[in-house]
């Protein structure tokens, strides 16, 4: 028995690995999920400054705008910042963070608050990426010639086109009645939200002063705002060298784990629909009589299942090697955090449900897709038979993007304990600390849905490739049952 399952899975096995095919998906697989995590940030570095101009016959919507993009800037530095610190101890985060923030809130720029902050390591602020280039003529006809044709301008680091024109309006005592934002790149939406932030504040500044307030006392108030550190439970021993805060390397198992479920409902789909379009080519071609006669139907299906269980091996080891290498070689090229992931996704609490999850997922559907397989005759049958369940098994795989935010709601937690479910959900509620008894109980589920799969298919795949049952014997079945019911 053992023998001809060894036999079955290394035929199966060697008739992958020399495919093209195998190897295309070998290669392809990391190069597309490299460019998935680093192109973002490339993007974003790489995304020019744009230019933009203000038709006002008042300086305040500009004042504005300039506030509305320096406090993204101080944003997006204080954020990198504490990336910068991670490594500190949490007196000395504390301490410069709250340097930083006071220095900016009594109106020091972003450059001059890190001055403040007296860092022990250089650190420039993130650039402004919106810039206003003044015109002389500024009639509405001309700005909109400008925007429309592409001209350039004379801007600040040579010759720009304008992305946008911010039109205000006013009344006749001088107030802002209402603002029109004419830009030929109507996806972009940051000028837009700049521009409402904008109207925001100078709304509330006229509040403010009506009632007596100054803009200096604003900045007085802002600069008294204590910081904020993100704590979990436990002592806060910001006089030690370690602590309850909140850090990256505390995030970090949570993106990680749904990474490693997405990666995981990727891979079990990938590799079970071998076993599906092999089935139907056997069937098709008659091969099943030839097999049948030397090996039993289980030590067949059991044989099949460990054959391409053997070339996920393979493909998992080899993605392995490839990131070790990639780690080992462009240790500089990438940012702590995208470090912090890697450290966590190794934690043994991920990797072995991440081992179970894929096990019992593997032989759930694999066994689900080789009885399928075993009922049709051509492609075009299975695509058929297999488009409502595609459809119901996508469902993992939005419930994981979803349950990123919030692993712990109640609903993930009753999800978690649906066999389809099970092998994905478990990894993103591992980084929680489930209790022992919620671990065994998934384990319990994934066994007795896995053997349940199991069962049925041995039995399906009998019905098709001994006894030739086909989709079209189900159809007259079931055509015959339902005129017997109607008579």
């Amino acid at each position: 028995m053992i023998r001809s399952i060894w036999l079955v899975a290394r035929r199966e096995y060697l008739g992958y690995v020399s495919a093209l095919g195998f190897w295309l998906g070998l290669l392809l697989t990391p190069i597309g999920l490299a460019v998935g995590v680093l192109v973002p940030g490339m993007i974003m570095k790489a995304q020019p400054a744009r230019y933009y101009t203000v038709i006002d016959s008042q300086t305040d919507v500009q004042d504005a705008l300039k506030w509305q993009f320096e406090s993204w800037q101080s944003s997006d530095t204080l954020i990198a910042l504490r990336q910068a610190l991670s490594s500190s101890s949490p007196a000395e985060k504390r301490q410069i963070i709250s340097k930083y923030e006071k220095a900016y809130a009594e109106g020091a720029s972003p450059a001059e608050a890190l001055k403040a902050a007296n860092l022990p390591f250089p650190l420039s602020p993130s650039p402004i990426r919106f810039h206003e280039i003044p015109l002389k003529d500024k009639s509405i006809e001309h700005v909109e010639t400008l925007l429309s044709s592409g001209q350039t301008l004379d801007g600040p680091e040579g010759k720009q086109t304008l992305f946008a024109a911010i039109i205000v309006n006013r009344d006749q005592v001088g107030k802002i009645s209402s603002v029109d934002y004419i830009s030929p790149d109507i996806v972009n939406s940051e000028l837009r939200q700049a521009t409402t932030g904008a109207l925001k504040y100078i709304s509330r500044f006229e509040l403010f002063t009506e009632v007596g307030v100054t803009a200096t006392q604003i900045r007085e108030a802002d600069a008294d705002i204590p910081s904020l550190f993100v704590r979990k439970p436990g002592a806060n021993q910001i006089n030690d060298n370690q602590s309850s805060e909140v850090t990256l390397t505390d995030r970090a198992p949570f993106v990680a784990a749904t990474i490693i479920a997405i990666s995981l409902w990727l891979l079990i789909f990938s590799v079970v629909n071998f076993l599906l379009t092999g089935t139907i080519e056997e069937r098709s071609n008659k091969i099943f009589d030839s097999l049948l006669t030397s090996v039993s139907v289980t030590d067949l299906l059991a044989g099949k299942l460990l054959g391409v269980l053997m070339l996920s091996a393979t493909l998992l080891g080899s993605w392995m090697l490839m990131a070790l290498w990639a780690g080992l070689n462009v240790d500089q090229a990438l940012s702590p955090a995208a470090w912090e992931f890697a450290r966590a996704a190794l934690d043994p609490k991920l990797i072995i449900p991440a081992l179970l999850g894929f096990l019992a997922g593997y032989l759930m559907y694999g066994a689900i897709f080789l009885a399928m397989g075993a009922l049709c005759d051509t492609i075009q049958e299975a695509q058929a038979l297999a488009t409502p369940l595609i459809l119901m098994l996508t469902t993992p795989l939005f419930i994981v993007i979803m349950a990123l935010q919030n692993p712990s709601s109640g609903f993930v937690f009753m999800m978690s304990w649906v066999p389809f479910l099970t092998p994905f959900l478990m990894i993103l509620r591992a980084p929680l600390d489930p209790p022992l008894l919620e671990i065994t109980g998934h384990i319990i589920v994934m066994l007795i849905a896995t053997t349940l799969a199991l069962w049925c298919s041995v039995r399906v795949y009998r019905a098709g490739a001994v006894n030739g049952t086909g989709m079209k014997d189900i159809k007259n079945f079931l055509k015959k049952s339902t005129a017997k019911k109607a008579s």
